[in-house]
């Protein structure tokens, strides 16, 4: 083709041989499928042997203190619940930490019993006056907002004081009688329904699938291979998911597994395989390193040491003592709300 007098250069399709590439990208996949197992079979190693046999070793001789932290842990955990459930009552309702204990006490005490309604007067009780009413108000700004109610704005001041007032005065039943006007004007949208129709899935989908299923189904496959049993739980997910991506980057490395690589397997393919298990095996040592540093690390080789016994029996000492001291300032946070 000419051009202002000038021959457009010509262009060709030059022909590469995959096959080099193709054999040197496999052979670093195989490379690092054998690093992953080798990893994998410590990490198992530590998980199903050396973890159970501390586990049972710290049980006999420290049988005692553990049992103590449990106790102190669910002591712990049972104050948590009680503080968190004071803290959404005072979130949703305008009153003292200690009604809002209170409440949260009764319904503990009594499920399912109807609760008291906010601020209203019982057990003889008399009505606070509205001067009262106004020095509690003052005291909730200063404790839960952080501010002076003195240097508040009038209109401010007074739409707050009206507003805690209602709610924390009002008797039950008019709130009740408020909530169900408005739950029968407001109705649900109903969820949209899921469609009958089949889930149409790809052809490459169906392709890959067959493929995979011809090499890894339990029915095919008499050697009982863990490998290729995780493999093929993979493959159903990824079906599911019609994910081709993923169902491809398993059939190359069913490939590899097997021993069957084939002009089908692009070098894109296996480049794909090689990352993600570089990525598999970045993961995984990251876990044995982290393993190494804890006290169960090859216990059931080489079994307790008198120096192992101090040190867990120090630790488990400190732990408790550190909880003991968290458990002491959330009862304290219980008794002021408790009064």
């Amino acid at each position: 083709m000419r051009r202002k007098g000038r021959i457009a250069p010509a262009l060709a399709i030059v022909w590469v041989d995959q096959d080099p590439v193709r054999g040197e990208v496999a052979v670093e996949c195989q490379d690092a499928m054998a690093q992953l197992t080798r990893v994998r079979m410590r990490w198992r190693h530590f998980e199903r042997k050396d973890k159970p046999a501390f586990i049972r070793w710290r049980a006999r001789e420290f049988g005692a203190l553990l049992s103590e932290a449990r106790e102190v842990e669910d002591r712990v955990r049972e104050a948590q619940e009680i503080i968190h459930e004071v803290e959404l009552e005072l979130r949703q309702h305008f009153q003292t930490p200690q009604n809002a204990y209170a409440r949260v006490k009764f319904r503990r005490q009594n499920p399912g019993a109807p609760e008291p309604a906010h601020g209203a007067s019982g057990g003889g009780k008399r009505m606070l006056t509205e001067f009262e009413q106004e020095a509690l108000f003052q005291e909730w700004v200063r404790k839960f907002l952080g501010t002076n109610p003195d240097k508040m704005d009038d209109l401010a001041y007074d739409d707050g004081f009206a507003a805690f007032r209602r709610h924390m005065f009002a008797q039950a039943a008019q709130t009740q009688t408020r909530v169900e006007k408005v739950a029968a004007r407001v109705q649900p949208e109903e969820p949209p329904r899921e469609s009958d129709d089949e889930v149409v899935v790809d052809d490459r989908v169906k392709v890959l699938y067959r493929r995979l299923a011809r090499q890894l189904h339990p029915d095919t496959r008499a050697d009982g291979n863990v490998e290729a049993s995780a493999l093929w739980h993979e493959v159903q997910e990824a079906y599911a998911a019609s994910d081709v991506a993923r169902l491809e980057l398993l059939l190359a490395l069913s490939h590899l597994q097997g021993d069957t690589l084939d002009g089908g397997t692009s070098v894109g393919e296996l480049l794909l395989v090689r990352q993600e298990l570089h990525r598999s095996l970045q993961a995984l040592s990251k876990s044995v390193r982290e393993a190494e540093q804890e006290d169960a690390w090859d216990f059931a080789r080489s079994g307790p040491t008198p120096q192992l016994a101090d040190e867990v029996e120090r630790q488990l000492r400190f732990d408790l003592a550190n909880r003991r001291r968290y458990l002491s300032r959330l009862e304290l946070t219980l008794a002021a709300w408790q009064g």
